[in-house]
């Protein structure tokens, strides 16, 4: 009785009554009938996709004496508790965050359970072993004034083999711009490392070299071309403005005004401009290449704990969740781009599926390199060297040589083992 009420004090002391919930879903483990708390964020601004989803498993596994429940906290609280919570021993079971190498020491291997890391569009495993699952992708792509577009007369690509190259891109938004009145700014671009970096991947940049982890590879005439191409968009007669380079200006705000022909960006914008936009028809298509396909990958992790006290239920629950019926549901609900390869998703909100084709279509090294930075170097960091760059650039203080100069020093100076 004594450890209990313990334990109890523990949560209590730590969160109130949430902790409160988990303990008790602990204790009601040792009972027979478990409890899996399922912690995360912004669960609710996104659709309710894992609401959803785990009324569903509750339904299905009623009779089975598990159930499922959705904690839902800020985001800025997620890595506080979750280390306040280890300290007590008091791990969830389950945790949908966007890392998981910062406590890949509380995170259970997953590596006896059906799930095929060969499977997922992200790379989860540390040390041989699978440990998080990628369980919404986020991807690069691009969305133009679908209104101004026809209005001009000016055809996009539909399809993967009419992809523009980026010469055909400048020439297709100016043309949209000189026929469109409202048209004053014919090409935004987020001000985002991840943005910046997708274009560059697309000319051929590299930043490890494939066949040697421990090479920075950054340096090249491929990537100083796209640096030049980057460049040259913001400067007088380009297809931008500095304002939007160096990020000024929101460049998602400024495409919702319907004064932009096309914007850079990540998926997640569908959803604003889908509730948002009432004045003009807009619509995702296929980006630019040069050398290569790519687009940069981001997303959660969905990981279960060690330490939880339901460590084999939430292996079920895992397996349960990425049966392709049930992952399609939760995609579907929440308009994500899936993380696994074998999963169709129905969405509401036309053109998703275009960022599923830059998945699909885009070069290995973009996914190469992000492995090489969590696996090698946890715990390091470049910071948003590229961007910092390329803000200086655009102010004039940097060229091509100097962006390059810049980022391999960040890279040389702030990762261990790695030379040029």
């Amino acid at each position: 009785m004594k450890k209990r009420l313990l334990t109890g004090a523990v949560c209590l002391s730590l969160a109130g009554m949430t902790m409160l919930t988990a303990c008790s879903g602990k204790e009601s483990a040792k009972k027979g009938e478990v409890e899996l708390e399922i912690l995360l964020a912004d669960d609710t601004l996104e659709g309710g996709a894992m609401k959803t989803i785990v009324e569903k498993f509750n339904e299905e596994h009623k009779d089975q004496g598990v159930t499922a429940f959705v904690n839902e906290i800020a985001y800025a609280d997620m890595e506080t508790q979750i280390k306040n919570r280890a300290k007590a021993g008091n791990l969830p079971a389950i945790c949908k965050m966007s890392n998981f190498d910062t406590y890949i020491d509380y995170v259970l291997p997953l590596d006896d359970t059906s799930l095929n890391p060969d499977n997922f569009n992200r790379n989860g495993v540390r040390n041989g072993k699978l440990y998080g699952t990628g369980v919404n992708d986020t991807a690069v792509g691009m969305i133009i004034n679908k209104t101004a577009f026809e209005a001009a007369g000016v055809s996009y690509p539909t399809a993967s083999e009419d992809r523009w190259t980026w010469d055909e891109f400048e020439a297709a938004v100016k043309e949209v711009a000189e026929k469109n009145e409202k048209i004053t700014t014919p090409f935004v671009i987020d001000h985002s490392q991840q943005r910046s970096g997708t274009m560059l991947y697309q000319f051929g940049m590299q930043y490890f070299d494939p066949a040697d982890s421990t090479r920075v590879a950054f340096r090249s005439d491929d990537t100083k071309k796209g640096i030049e191409f980057f460049l040259d968009m913001f400067k007088d007669g380009g297809i931008s403005k500095a304002s939007i380079g160096t990020g000024a200006e929101n460049a998602q705000d400024v495409f919702k005004t319907g004064t932009v022909a096309a914007h850079m960006a990540g998926n997640w914008v569908i959803s604003d401009y889908a509730q948002n936009i009432k004045d003009f028809e807009w619509t995702p298509v296929l980006m630019p290449y040069e050398k290569e396909k790519a687009t940069c990958l981001g997303g959660n992790w969905l990981y279960a704990f060690d330490g939880s006290g339901v460590e084999d239920q939430a292996k079920m629950f895992l397996e349960w969740f990425y049966q392709p019926e049930n992952y399609a549901l939760y995609c579907q609900t929440g308009n994500y781009l899936p993380g696994t390869k074998d999963v169709e998703v129905s969405y509401d909100i036309e053109g998703i599926n275009v960022f599923n084709t830059e998945i699909a279509e885009s070069i290995g090294q973009t996914q190469y390199d992000q492995s090489i930075t969590d696996q090698e170097h946890s715990g390091e960091s470049v910071g948003n060297a590229l961007r910092d760059a390329l803000d200086r650039a655009i102010a004039g203080e940097l060229d091509a040589d100097g962006v390059m100069d810049y980022v391999v020093t960040q890279y040389l100076e702030n990762l261990t083992g790695v030379h040029e």
